[in-house]
């Protein structure tokens, strides 16, 4: 099973990258050929641009891909300008893949922000989504690392179930 985990954030102290690197170590310890892309190391252009190199490339890793997991943070109770220009010129080889969705927030109450994303992957291109998110907020972090031993369990759900259910639709 070949994952691709892609961190939408442009900050370099992004909770959601943290996030995302805790869920590729959970899935390497299962095996799981994992890649974590962090976005705010690209060169991206806007839709009416041309796609840079870097879009060229990671639109190749998301077609060579089994499984998709999303990293983002919360913008105006949804998605950052980079998330949606990665998807509305990267996500074409996305097509009927499997994904999931790492969100960090500033608050507990944005938990239902994830569903825009959603909306896109799944009438876009009829991904099928792990019906788990994960979720954390600003008090579960100090600094770079992840204080909250619910969070710390959580991620190990995810993996579990995103391990679980990516290898069945994989075969």
């Amino acid at each position: 099973m070949k994952t691709l985990i892609i961190s939408s954030s442009l900050s370099k102290t992004s909770k959601s990258l943290i996030l995302c690197n805790e869920v590729a170590l959970g899935l390497s310890k299962k095996k799981v050929n994992c890649s974590v892309i962090d976005s705010s190391s690209l060169i991206i252009n806007p839709t009416h641009k041309r796609k840079t190199k870097d879009m060229q490339e990671l639109s190749q890793k998301i077609k060579e891909a089994d499984n998709i997991i999303i990293g983002m943070g919360v913008h105006c109770y949804s998605i950052n300008d980079n998330l949606k220009i990665l998807l509305d010129n990267c996500f074409d080889g996305a097509q009927k893949k499997f994904f999931g969705i790492v969100c960090a927030a500033g608050g507990e109450k944005s938990y239902l922000s994830t569903m825009h994303l959603t909306q896109i992957c799944m009438n876009e291109w009829r991904m099928i989504q792990l019906p788990r998110v994960l979720y954390a907020s600003n008090g579960d972090f100090s600094k770079d690392e992840i204080i909250s031993k619910d969070v710390k369990e959580r991620i190990k759900l995810f993996t579990s179930e995103f391990f679980e259910i990516g290898k069945k639709l994989c075969n």
